[in-house]
């Protein structure tokens, strides 16, 4: 049995019963989760268990791939509206044409459409990086200069940057038993970039990302997925130092924390609390319904558990003791550090 199957035998009831057991004494906020049409059991659980979320639309294409991203977009402003601003939304481009001599004006205007229907800010993807090339070949990164004009009008329209570059170290390693993300890439053989000549190193990937915070002092950029640092904390922290203007969020990388050195994370958590956003990648598939509502409300009580409380939790079948942070560091975490970092998230 699949955990949506086990989900979908628990009945709805119970799932709010629990949500409301572990409710927070504030509105909490999840600032990475695709939910792009209604669906009416999760928009009940996010009011119930009293959540807010950031749903983000994505770039996915490569090459000459098909683009869903204009039915993506009008299908997350319907969900935004019917949850009058419960889920905020950010928008994205399509950064394929960046060699036209138009594409700057072409983006800047979507872009600018979008923030007048409610976008709060904006996404770029992994594609960048590791898949979009130039006529020559050469993979287009993101510090590449017929970018700079649409980070300096995202900047100019007060909205954030949120960026999802590079990927966890397994990308760039061998498929065997020593890539902690070998069922990933096995999977997703497409973002498997061992081998492959002249794709960029991923610090290749991260240093361009750093030029962009560096050239563009005053955006606001989150780096997705502990800004893809995740096995490296220390250079993270090194980050975070250097620019005031990045912060990351911890979506799909809770695990990491669960997995390593619960001292070095706690100390880093309280370190950088204003600079850690809570998030879960949750997406809302086609096929979704009850039980993937349930998968999502019981990620955010495990996540809620293992940062808020010293109670023993169940995390990926193993026991773990949760880090106990203080009060006021987690609610930077799950509501304050969400507001700040992405104004209008909560309307």
């Amino acid at each position: 049995m699949t955990r949506r199957q086990l989900f979908a035998t628990i009945p709805i009831a119970a799932a709010l019963k629990r949500a409301n057991a572990a409710a927070a004494p504030f509105e909490r906020i999840d600032t990475h989760t695709h939910i792009h049409r209604r669906d009416p059991a999760l928009l009940s659980l996010l009011e119930q268990a009293d959540w807010r979320c950031l749903s983000i639309c994505v770039s996915r294409a490569i090459g000459d791939e098909a683009s869903d991203l204009e039915e993506m977009i009008r299908g997350t402003i319907d969900v935004h509206q019917a949850t009058k601003g419960r889920i905020a939304w950010a928008t994205a481009f399509d950064a394929r044409g960046f060699e036209s001599r138009v594409f700057a004006g072409r983006v800047i205007a979507s872009l600018q459409q979008s923030f007048g229907l409610g976008a709060v800010a904006v996404k770029i993807w992994k594609n960048i990086g590791m898949g979009i090339r130039a006529k020559s070949g050469e993979y287009l990164l993101p510090d590449h200069p017929a970018l700079s004009p649409v980070f300096d009008a995202i900047e100019k329209a007060g909205r954030t940057l949120i960026a999802h570059l590079a990927e966890p170290d397994g990308a760039w390693l061998p498929l065997d038993a020593h890539n902690p993300e070998v069922n990933y890439y096995t999977g997703h053989p497409e973002w498997h970039m061992y081998g492959r000549p002249g794709v960029p190193s991923k610090d290749a990937i991260l240093a361009a990302r750093d030029r962009v915070l560096a050239r563009h002092p005053k955006l606001r950029l989150v780096g997705c997925h502990l800004g893809s640092d995740e096995e490296h904390l220390d250079l993270l922290a090194k980050r975070l130092d250097t620019f005031p203007n990045f912060a990351v969020d911890v979506a799909a990388r809770v695990r990491y924390f669960v997995s390593g050195d619960h001292t070095k994370a706690r100390e880093f958590l309280l370190k950088y609390q204003d600079r850690v956003l809570y998030a879960t990648d949750f997406t809302l598939g086609p096929g979704d319904g009850e039980d993937a509502a349930k998968e999502f409300q019981q990620t955010h009580e495990r996540d809620w558990k293992f940062f808020a409380t010293r109670d023993e939790l169940s995390y990926r079948n193993r026991q773990v003791q949760g880090l106990g942070l203080p009060e006021n560091v987690v609610r930077k975490i799950f509501r304050q550090n969400a507001v700040r970092w992405i104004p209008g998230i909560a309307g």
